[in-house]
């Protein structure tokens, strides 16, 4: 590293502001004084590492017990990966903006896994990477920091290994603030973004961190008025972002809590509202879990499998958040923790090293008080059987889309996730390499890379380019019902309203509690000879079969899925491969359809039947007249159903138009707008 370190220490030292009166005193400021920059920067980072203000988040106690601690499989794992990492170099990971290796290893792994002699290889890679400093894109600096912090405490990493990331992160933020101070609204969006968290987040670390250096010192100012504001501007009243996708909403808020435990390592408090929103946030997380313990994957997402478990028991322990120590406990019984007795956080950007063991055996866990979800503010809906890992599970999205702040979410209304028995059936697409317009990534941006309802092939929103749509759709939710037997979703959306020949959609979803759903999506057509093609779209994730009479059926170990669309109210179904596959851990699932074409309004009704193993029930379902209205009433009008499962006969009757009247179908009568024969009187 000698050779490399007069440039590297020249740059940093010109960035210091000498007059400081703990520095200007001091042997390294004489140093620089009289032109040895590689003393005056290697003086300032030793000063740097052993003042005893700010805190960084990583103490050489906690490191020492977590070393103690940790079992020998995840050492020799943390070794492997801090060598994978290595191999990529600074500017050789795939990162679209530019954070290079420095995110290839979490704090843990850093401190743990890495040697003198790794420390050292990656800074000379960094070091050898100067020229291209300029080029890394927006956010480098977020995850400098963060590395700096894992590793300011640790013995191995000298000073010297030191000395060029803190050169780099010097550079980048005087580059990085001079695009980040002009975001906007036509950028952005007038509701903010979780570019400002991640942004203005690290400038404010870089501030209280390192004043030392010119022009940091003015961004503690932003504590706490940007981030008072920002949390307010994000999150929905219901906790959840405006970024409308699951697994950016954990990122987001991860940012937000990154700042907090510094922010309060260092004697800083925010106002009561703030931590209340910041609570909100991670509740979601409970709220939306899957019988796997993953998430709903709405919109962009880069996690997989068990994502929101694997953060339950630090979400509870940091927050106080007893549902959340609930689930971690019934979904993953057998959990051990790699550090013996030591319970760390294992969010996606941690910043204080701490064992929550305490606080989270302090906490009662207390089950959910509901069995449903429902946030009303942002949009999504969860009904579920119970809260075991062998429940039904079924999500849509019904969030606005089209705003430029909902950046992250995918040109689909309606999405519909589903779990039969504790296994999924439906899936996501991800979202494609980040940086690359092409058809992969714009596939999994638009309509037709979900389970939702189309007409004539037209996406729901036209896509204009990556994270920008060419219009806006505000679905309406104009039911919801969570009930001891049953669970409800009715809503419609106007994004076939451009179309020459217009057509307003409709889906419901009821669920009868740990036996089938009756999915209906529904077209209204402005006139009664235009003709338009309805396909139903749903992206498998399991393998699927044709059946006759036009029914499907999922294959597999553990829980399974029996569609049986009803004669009169189906389309042809189909199954083909993804379209747009792409290599790795992408998901690529199969396209199933049920396709119709007719003039007028349309109607397609699917009782969907989860089933454990290879065998399903008998299931046998027809559509029932409905007589109303002194009349024998259209099913688009209100649709009666009779669905037998292994000898036992249910009714169902749905009124879809806004009035309502007596009706008699299947040897019932009533006036219910909602009526299932199973369900007591009353509660429909």
């Amino acid at each position: 590293m000698r050779e490399l370190r007069p440039d590297l220490a020249g740059k940093l030292c010109d960035q210091v502001d000498w007059a400081r009166p703990e520095l200007a005193a001091t042997p390294f400021a004489e140093a620089y004084r009289t032109g040895d920059f590689s003393a005056a920067a290697l003086g300032l980072v030793r000063h740097l590492r052993e003042r005893e203000r700010p805190l960084m988040g990583y103490s050489p106690q906690y490191v020492a017990q977590l070393r103690e601690k940790a079992t020998p499989e995840f050492c020799q794992a943390a070794r492997q990966q801090v060598a994978e990492v290595l191999r990529g170099g600074f500017m050789g990971a795939d990162w679209p903006d530019g954070r290079g290796a420095l995110l290839g290893a979490r704090p843990e792994v850093l401190q743990t896994g890495a040697t003198a002699e790794d420390f050292s290889t990656y800074a000379r890679s960094v070091a050898e990477a100067r020229e291209e400093w300029p080029t890394t894109k927006i956010h480098s600096l977020a995850t400098a920091l963060r590395y700096l912090q894992a590793v300011w405490p640790l013995g191995e990493c000298s000073d010297e290994a030191v000395l060029p990331i803190l050169a780099f992160m010097v550079a980048r933020l005087r580059q990085e603030w001079e695009w980040a101070r002009t975001w906007g609204e036509i950028m952005l969006g007038p509701q903010g973004h979780n570019w400002f968290a991640c942004q203005y987040g690290a400038t404010w670390k870089a501030g209280l961190l390192f004043p030392e250096f010119r022009g940091f010192a003015r961004f503690p100012a932003f504590f706490p008025t940007y981030f008072e504001r920002e949390i307010r501007l994000l999150l929905f009243p219901d906790g959840f972002t405006h970024e409308a996708s699951v697994a950016y909403h954990a990122g987001t808020m991860d940012l937000f809590l990154d700042c907090v435990r510094l922010a309060e390592l260092n004697g800083l408090c925010f106002s009561r509202e703030f931590y209340d929103r910041l609570r909100a946030g991670y509740e979601v997380e409970w709220k939306l879990m899957c019988p796997d313990g993953g998430h709903p994957p709405f919109g962009d997402c880069w996690a997989r499998g068990p994502y929101f478990l694997s953060r339950a028991r630090s979400v509870a322990a940091l927050l106080q958040i007893p549902e959340a120590k609930h689930l971690a406990e019934v979904l993953d019984p057998e959990w051990q923790s790699p550090f013996g007795p030591m319970l760390i956080e294992n969010l996606h950007y941690p910043s204080v090293g701490e064992d929550l063991r305490r606080a989270y055996q302090a906490l009662q866990a207390r089950p959910p008080s509901t069995l449903d979800t429902a946030l009303l503010d942002s949009g999504y809906f969860v009904m579920r059987e119970n809260w075991t890992a062998q429940a039904d599970y079924a999500a849509l999205e019904a969030s606005a889309k089209g705003n430029v702040v909902t950046s992250h979410g995918h040109g689909a209304v309606f999405d519909l996730i589903l779990y039969a028995k504790g296994r999924q059936i439906t899936v996501g697409n991800a979202k494609g390499p980040d940086g690359v317009d092409d058809p992969e990534r714009t596939w999994r941006h638009q309509t037709m890379s979900h389970t939702v309802a189309v007409v004539d092939g037209e996406h729901h929103l036209p896509l204009r380019s990556i994270y920008r749509f060419a219009g806006v759709v505000l679905p309406t939710v104009d039911e919801w019902l969570s009930c001891p037997e049953f669970a409800y979703f009715s809503g419609a959306h106007e994004a076939y309203e451009r179309l020459p020949k217009k057509v307003g959609c409709r889906r419901k979803l009821f669920y009868l509690r740990g036996q089938y759903w009756i999915l209906i999506d529904r077209f209204t057509t402005a006139q009664p000879d235009d003709e338009h093609t309805y396909p139903q779209r749903f992206q498998m994730g399991v393998p699927t079969r044709i059946l006759e009479e036009g029914r499907v059926i999922t294959d597999g170990e553990g829980g399974n899925l029996l569609f049986v669309p009803l004669a009169g109210a189906r389309g042809e179904p189909a199954v083909a491969p993804c379209p747009y596959p792409l290599p790795g851990d992408y998901a690529n699932p199969d396209q199933l359809t049920f396709t119709h074409t007719q003039a007028g309004n349309m109607l397609f009704v699917t009782v969907l039947v989860p089933f454990l193993g290879k065998q399903p029930p008998a299931v046998t379902a027809r559509l029932l007249p409905v007589s109303g209205d002194e009349r024998v009433l259209d099913p688009w009008e209100v649709t009666g159903l009779e669905i037998v499962v292994d000898g036992r006969r249910d009714v169902y009757v749905d009124t879809h138009m806004h009035w309502s009247l007596p009706w008699a179908c299947g040897g019932y009568e009533g006036s219910e707008r909602l009526f299932h024969s199973q369900v007591p009187v009353g509660e429909a």
